[in-house]
């Protein structure tokens, strides 16, 4: 999907950019000696309109997650998430929105935070989703000062907060208007997000663009509501839309955003490492 809310794809080149007040929560998470991931696919009805969907969960300890770039160099070539997170990662999704234009030597679009160093801060225009070193969890709008504050060791941005404290928050979230194509389309979709305890959650959501197949905005929300989830951020969709598991998709990508059941490939990627 087009984040069509981030306007600018190329990073400032020493600063980020102003923005309105912060906006955000905090959790806590206690260290894990090990990532207790645990993975399944789900199915059913959405319960506001009654239409099918397919996805593929997984919940997991913070402490073993991680955004990550194509490569160690960064945003700089398009790759498959299972060939990245490949001897990487136990689980992984694809990740943060990016741009098709490959003049461009940063493709990744919005903020990418990965082990703590920054490979593209574009503004806090849109949600954020960030760890810090000191065990916690940051979601929503933040400012400048917060970023240097926090000093992240992981971030992305994403766009639409789509639950905050439990509840569905399409229409607070100040980074989407809820009249466009964008909040709207029926297309596959990917979230990350965490539950009131610390734990973590990747949620992704087949679909076929070409035929409305897959939820818009309210209903990837509301299916997160009903999970119990507390906080979760949009991340890209649409064809990019993957669910990998030790290097083997597991999911229905439609990267061509018809039938054709294919990988596309991305510039950055959600993981939950080994």
């Amino acid at each position: 999907l087009s984040a069509a809310p981030i306007l600018s794809l190329t990073p400032p080149p020493a600063s980020l950019r102003s923005t309105s007040s912060p906006d955000f929560d905090v959790l806590t998470f206690k260290s894990s000696a090990e990532s207790r991931l645990t993975w399944f696919p789900i199915s059913g009805q959405y319960k506001s309109t009654g239409r099918d969907y397919v996805g593929h969960i997984a919940t997991f300890e913070p402490s073993y997650f991680s955004f990550e770039p194509p490569t160690s160099e960064g945003c700089n070539i398009y790759v498959k998430t299972s060939k990245s997170s490949k001897g990487k990662c136990e689980y992984a999704t694809n990740g943060g929105f990016f741009s098709f234009d490959k003049t461009l030597r940063c493709k990744c679009v919005g903020n990418l935070v990965s082990h703590g160093e920054s490979f593209i801060l574009e503004g806090m225009s849109n949600a954020n989703y960030g760890i810090t070193p000191d065990n916690k969890i940051v979601s929503g709008f933040i400012d400048n000062d917060t970023f240097t504050q926090m000093n992240f060791t992981h971030l992305m941005s994403g766009s639409g907060w789509l639950v905050r404290q439990g509840v569905s928050y399409v229409d607070s979230s100040g980074d989407l208007d809820v009249t466009s194509n964008f909040v709207l389309e029926k297309a596959p979709r990917t979230s990350v997000g965490h539950f009131r305890n610390g734990t973590m959650i990747l949620f992704e959501v087949d679909g076929e663009e070409d035929i409305n197949y897959g939820p818009d905005l309210y209903e990837m929300a509301e299916l997160l509501v009903d999970l119990g989830v507390d906080s979760a951020l949009n991340i890209d969709g649409g064809g990019s839309s993957v669910s990998v598991y030790d290097g083997e998709v597991i999911s229905e990508p439609t990267c061509d955003d018809t039938s054709t059941i294919c990988e596309r490939r991305v510039q950055s990627f959600t993981c939950v490492r080994k």
